[in-house]
């Protein structure tokens, strides 16, 4: 993926307006992980938008109107996506479709996000790691939930294997480590603290 020329100021419009294809949504929401001070420019984006639909007059379209331009233009009138499927309530990854990228600082460490939500300002993902790493120490902003999937992992000298869940609230703090790797699902907020980052970089 070449990101050189992707800009967020450019690309956060039309994310608001979900005009985006799937590598530049998640370079955007990457930034959004890396900066969190740019949710405030995306969220000024997606009130703007949410705005259009009454600040303009309503529009009748004529309901043959597409037909008449495929045929002004000598094309076939394609049947849509969304006139064969209704619109789903639900959203899936499946498993062939996981994409497990190596955390930008912490060596080890493979993150799989699966679900980013810029208002609530919280992530959904897989982590995984390698025997012996070490994760930085981190304040949580709000809370943070994971369910242990394989290997085990270290909280304050509790070691969690597969099937355990821990909660952790806001304002809690650690730095938890792994002997032999592990892998877990997560839910946490992006504006977690790091302090031990601060100086690298």
């Amino acid at each position: 993926m070449n990101t050189e020329n992707y800009c967020f100021c450019e690309l956060a419009p039309l994310y608001a307006l979900d005009l985006l294809s799937e590598e530049e949504r998640s370079w955007v929401e990457q930034q959004l992980i890396e900066c969190p001070e740019l949710a405030q420019e995306l969220a000024e984006y997606q009130t703007a938008v949410a705005t259009i639909p009454y600040s303009s007059p309503a529009v009748e379209m004529k309901a043959d109107l597409k037909d008449r331009l495929f045929d002004r233009l000598g094309l076939d009138s394609p049947v849509t996506v969304e006139e064969t499927t209704p619109p789903s309530l639900f959203f899936s990854v499946r498993s062939q479709d996981v994409n497990w990228r190596p955390h930008s600082k912490v060596a080890g460490v493979s993150i799989a996000r699966l679900h980013i939500d810029p208002i609530k300002r919280e992530i959904v993902a897989l982590l995984r790691a390698e025997p012996g790493v070490r994760y930085p120490f981190h304040i949580h902003a709000t809370g943070e939930e994971i369910y242990m999937l394989q290997g085990d992992l270290v909280i304050e000298n509790e070691v969690y294997g597969a099937g355990d869940y821990i909660r952790s609230l806001g304002g809690s703090a650690h730095a938890p480590h792994t002997n032999g790797g592990c892998m877990f699902f997560f839910r946490t907020s992006m504006d977690d603290e790091y302090p031990e980052l601060a100086t690298v970089g």
